[in-house]
């Protein structure tokens, strides 16, 4: 199975003559180097060669092994409580984005109460923002949030605007678009917003990026027809690590790198005899006929699913029903194919099944509403002696005992942190 780099092309709406000509000639330079890359990592039956810059990840199932949490996380775990004291406070189960900024925390809560839960770093409820309407300074969806300038940026909003909030959530300005625009982030390495939208539009792009006056406009990605896309917010497909921006989108094998306003691939996938047909896929009927075979037969591939530092590399992927935990380790040039949930060797507390959560830069975990987090306790005091439980409880897994009592009542989560090596 060959790697598969998509060859860029860029699209601008910049109107000034010799920024036209130069947005061209960095397009054509691009796919050039795209092609170069194709060109040099050949077809299926060659391992691809050398090039420079290109992280091949080399996947092999076989390999796959039980995992722990102190290969790949710093040696302590924090526990957040968002308390559930009032309320107004109450979150329900299924957040799609929690947001780490300063000495806040934001829950984005996209289908249900469509709103944002404010909580400071130890979980005390705050405010929240909730301007569900019509009118302006309103919204009737949203897709994600930024932080730009300590204010917060509601983006994927319907009707078709990017909305500004205080960090405290006092509503501030709003600007229309007349196009559609979906989630993403933005980048202060260049001082852009980047901008996935969902298209099957032969003219249109999935990616746009803008300047901070949303100008500027760059386009990356263009629709084909014949390619596997299916549909998805790409709310995550977007990812930063401390130094870079990295874009991964379900069905590709390659995640890119912003640099200087382009995305250039990086890392590529290499799943070798167990790689699924993307075109098999395809080929299906896309309602259950499809979704039965993604959840049940079908091999690997990748599904946007990814958290990135400078030195890991961390995917979600399944194999025929199994789910395999990927973490690639950037400096080494190694794969580590991960089954069932990684141990927790740190606190002897709570055992992921998959890190999913980027809180901030450097900051991942998972969240376990607080009555499953308190069963966790209980499990482990009726499989460890007296003495045993409450020596472990008092010292090395004080932290999460004394959390999980706290919440043993409540449906809100607990963020569980993990600090990346």
């Amino acid at each position: 199975m060959s790697l598969l780099l998509q060859p860029l092309r860029i699209a601008t709406s910049a109107k000034i003559p010799f920024l036209k000509l130069w947005v061209f000639l960095r397009q054509r330079f691009y796919l050039l180097l795209a092609g170069i890359f194709i060109a040099l990592l050949g077809g299926c039956d060659q391992k691809p060669k050398f090039v420079p810059g290109l992280e091949r990840i080399s996947v092999d199932i076989s390999q796959a092994r039980t995992g722990r949490l102190s290969e790949f996380f710093e040696s302590s775990i924090e526990y957040i409580w968002l308390e559930d004291d009032s309320e107004e406070a109450q979150l329900n189960a299924g957040l799609q984005k929690v947001l780490f900024h300063e000495d806040r925390i934001y829950t984005l809560d996209i289908y249900g109460c469509k709103c944002i839960h404010i909580f400071d770093k130890s979980g005390k409820y705050l405010s929240k923002i909730d301007a569900y309407g019509e009118g302006p300074g309103q919204y009737l969806d949203f897709d994600d949030l930024a932080v730009v300038d300590a204010e917060l940026v509601l983006l994927g909003v319907f009707p078709r605007k990017i909305m500004w909030f205080s960090l405290e959530g006092e509503f501030l300005r709003e600007h229309f678009f007349q196009e559609r625009v979906g989630p993403g982030v933005f980048s202060d390495l260049d001082q852009r917003f980047y901008l996935y939208t969902e298209t099957r539009d032969p003219e249109d792009y999935f990616v746009k990026s803008f300047n901070k006056s949303f100008q500027d406009t760059i386009k990356h990605f263009p629709y084909h027809p014949e390619r596997l896309y299916g549909n998805f917010s790409g709310r995550n497909f977007f990812q930063k690590s401390t130094k870079n921006l990295y874009f991964g989108m379900t069905y590709l094998d390659t995640i890119y790198q912003v640099d200087k306003g382009n995305l250039v691939p990086k890392l590529a996938f290499d799943f070798g005899k167990y790689g699924q047909d993307l075109d098999e896929i395809k080929r299906l009927d896309a309602g259950m006929e499809r979704l039965d075979f993604i959840n049940n037969r079908a091999e690997l591939y990748f599904r946007g699913q990814y958290l990135i530092s400078e030195k890991h590399l961390f995917a979600l992927l399944a194999y025929e029903k199994k789910g395999i935990i990927l973490f690639f380790d950037r400096e080494q040039n190694k794969t580590h194919l991960i089954e069932k949930q990684l141990t927790n060797d740190i606190d002897g507390g709570y055992d992921p099944l998959g890190i999913i959560h980027s809180f901030e830069p450097g900051k991942v975990g998972v969240k376990v509403p607080g009555r499953d987090l308190y069963k966790t306790l209980l499990e482990k005091k009726a499989n460890m002696e007296k003495a045993e439980f409450e020596n472990w409880a008092k010292n090395k897994g004080r932290n999460f005992a004394e959390t999980a009592m706290k919440a043993r009542a409540s449906e809100n989560p607990v963020l569980i942190v993990y600090t990346l090596k």
